[in-house]
């Protein structure tokens, strides 16, 4: 996993791994409007184009930020979509800047990681920031994409490269032209894209419903610590998505409310059903939650019960100890056994005998006591 700022160091060896802790900005308090910074550790920038119309279908990807010059203006009925992979370039991202004309402002948002997923509209593009999460390396992974729809064009930014993305679906209908990606124009295209990071995020609540059943049967059977911090870790992953999904939706509920003007009519049919699917992300990530929470207080009730047994145990072999102790005391006292009667029998025969039949005796009776008022707990009962 690279190294990024404000990420967990790597965990020792035989640790589990944890998903990311929530990221802060390093921005300098009062910079000017449109200054935004290279994160230490940033990706190094690569990008990726892909050109295609109903017909064909063209791609490749860009040595140095030079060549955004010799990239043609897509022509009517053609569509570019540049993926940028990687923040550290910061010459990279102002050259795209100035070749599309994107404002500082929003380039800034795009480069100043993270911002809150949300949708704004300006003279020339739509800027929608999203939060795309995956499983990387058996950790939660969750990073920033920026996507910048013009005219006949759209551009992704992405943070890093070398962990993937959910994107592959797309480029794979893209270049065997299935469905209607290619004619559908670049408001069809950024629907495509938001559609695939909305559905990102089914399987990862998948997963994560599965090992909340699994712990389920965990707390209920025979509860440990490593329940517990599994629950804990489920938890904060919940949490993380959540954070990125809410704002999402509400990013989505934007554009369907018209508020932008680059999506058409026919394309605002399919943002509606990428809506429906954030509406059931948050559902599942809102029970999750609850059904972890429940599960943390059904593992402590579970603990405190277990703490209580064994409390229990040794109150009673305390109880049942206690009037033996004070037998053997009595005896055991310092008394001039000369004189007969001094102490009672002393001078029987059996009396050590009779003193240890005594003692049994009334531990027996006390447990027969115990058991009869049900302080001994009951036997589990047989299935019927």
């Amino acid at each position: 996993m690279a190294s990024l700022p404000n990420h967990p160091p790597r965990n020792a060896p035989g640790e589990p791994r944890r998903p990311h802790r929530t990221r802060v900005r390093r921005n300098e308090p009062g910079a000017s409007p449109g200054t935004f910074f290279t994160p230490e550790g940033a990706s190094p920038t690569s990008t990726y184009w892909m050109r295609f119309d109903a017909q064909r279908c063209e791609s490749g990807q860009l040595a140095s930020p030079t060549d955004l010059r010799q990239l043609v203006d897509p022509q009517p009925g053609e569509v570019l979509w540049l993926d940028i992979c990687g923040l550290a370039d910061r010459d990279w991202l102002q050259e795209v800047a100035a070749r599309f004309a994107i404002h500082p402002l929003a380039i800034a948002d795009i480069a100043n990681v993270p911002q809150r997923p949300k949708t704004e509209e300006y003279d020339t593009f739509t800027l929608c920031i999203a939060q795309m999460a995956m499983w990387h390396q058996e950790a939660l992974h969750i990073e920033q994409v920026g996507l910048v729809l013009g005219d006949r064009w759209v551009i992704t930014f992405q943070e890093r490269d070398e962990d993937g993305d959910v994107f592959e679906p797309v480029r794979q209908r893209v270049r065997s032209g299935k469905g209607r990606i290619r004619a559908g124009g670049a408001d069809y295209l950024a629907y495509a894209i938001l559609d695939a990071i909305v559905d990102g995020y089914f399987p990862l609540l998948e997963t994560v419903g599965s090992h909340l059943e699994d712990l389920e049967f965990a707390v209920l059977d025979q509860p440990t610590p490593e329940t517990g911090r599994v629950i804990h870790e489920l938890k904060r992953t919940l949490l993380l998505l959540r954070r990125g999904i809410w704002p999402l939706r509400d990013a989505l509920a934007v554009i369907l409310r018209g508020d932008t003007n680059r999506f058409t009519a026919p394309t605002l049919v399919y943002v509606r059903d990428v809506y429906d699917h954030a509406v059931q992300v948050v559902d599942m990530v809102e029970t999750y939650r609850e059904f972890a929470a429940s599960l943390m207080d059904v593992y402590l009730s579970a603990v405190n019960n277990r703490m209580n047994e064994v409390v229990k145990v040794l109150t009673i072999i305390s109880t049942i100890f206690l009037p033996l102790s004070f037998i053997a005391g009595i005896y055991g006292m310092n008394f001039d056994t000369s004189k007969p009667g001094n102490m009672p029998e002393l001078g029987w025969p059996y009396g050590y005998e009779l003193a240890l039949g005594l003692m049994l005796s009334i531990a027996l009776g006390m447990l027969w006591v115990f058991h009869r008022f049900g302080w001994l707990g009951k036997p589990p009962r047989e299935p019927r």
